[in-house]
């Protein structure tokens, strides 16, 4: 069996906030509970028979919505029945507290923190993370209200962070905040202009621009949207669905559920094979039905000479 990671959405669709951009929000229909909660007992099954597969590597990361919610206890169980995995979490991080802060450090934890607005509350969870010596990843979505900045995005994580550990994601859902092929081209050969002119190529990690030079130097990328397969991860929801991809949690890309249904069968599912087919003939991610392509191409012709030149 080859290495799948997790994606697990312990608290479904729910948050603390209400951003409009958030394409997970309408998920919460999936759920007759407004307020949906991974319990323990599927928590623990999750966590046991995964850590017991024979692949090579073993993650799991806990996303939303807002994982949060969960509370400290629900992460420290998570811990001890996933001994041996490597975490991580994705928060807007206005419910870290001191406590969990120190947490996630002692534990090892990778936490991804994602800015909506540069607030106090985001601020005060933000520097208590950094403050404990959390790994810290900052993942910025970029919208159609600020995809004409880059400049000011990049050096806004960058210096006014002071994070060197860069993700920005493409906002294609729903139409009003959506980007478009054309703007994210350019938006990319401005970060990469940005990210080259000012001396940071091995000193800033950019995951797209990682992703480029691990598929160009070593034959392997490491962003899902950049290789040949869908397959990467499997995404697992509050009450122990499973499905192929956070951007399809969908009851037709439904492959079973934890509580029932061995991950050998769930990797083993036709319907998981055909998600994989999918990718083949997109440049980029298929949610996005091909709208992005040739800013794609734009920035690939722009950027790949330049990484030759500099790294061949």
């Amino acid at each position: 069996m080859r290495s799948f990671a997790l994606l697990v959405k312990p608290a479904g669709a729910d948050c603390n906030r209400a951003c409009p951009y958030c394409f997970y929000r309408e998920k919460a229909s999936l759920h007759a509970d407004a307020h949906p909660r991974m319990d323990e007992t599927t928590l623990e099954r999750m966590l046991t028979t995964y850590r017991a597969l024979p692949i090579a590597e073993h993650a799991v990361t806990f996303q939303g919505g807002e994982p949060l919610l969960m509370g400290e206890r629900f992460f420290r169980l998570a811990s001890g029945w996933g001994d041996g995995v490597a975490f991580s979490i994705q928060t807007n991080a206005t419910l870290v507290t001191d406590t969990l802060a120190r947490f996630f450090a002692e534990a090892d934890w990778l936490v991804g923190v994602s800015p909506h607005g540069d607030t106090p509350a985001f601020r005060r969870g933000y520097e208590r993370l950094t403050a404990a010596g959390v790994a810290v990843n900052v993942l910025q979505l970029v919208t159609r209200e600020n995809v004409g900045n880059p400049e000011r995005l990049y050096r806004f994580i960058r210096d006014g962070l002071g994070c060197r550990h860069h993700q920005y994601i493409e906002c294609t859902s729903p139409e009003a905040y959506a980007v478009s092929g054309e703007a994210w081209g350019t938006f990319l050969i401005r970060l990469f202009d940005t990210w080259i002119g000012d001396g940071d190529m091995r000193t800033v990690s950019v995951r797209t621009f990682d992703s480029l030079v691990s598929q160009l130097f070593g034959g392997t990328p490491t962003l899902c949207s950049f290789a040949g397969d869908c397959r990467h991860y499997l995404v697992v929801e509050a009450n122990g669905d499973v499905y192929p991809c956070d951007f399809y949690v969908e009851p037709a890309w439904r492959l079973g559920n934890i509580l029932e249904d061995s991950w050998e069968t769930l990797v083993a599912s036709p319907v998981y094979a055909a998600f994989g087919a999918r990718k083949r003939g997109y440049p980029d991610c298929p949610r996005n039905g091909g709208r992005l392509d040739d800013g794609w191409r734009r920035f690939y012709a722009h950027a790949v000479p330049l990484l030759r030149d500099r790294l061949g």
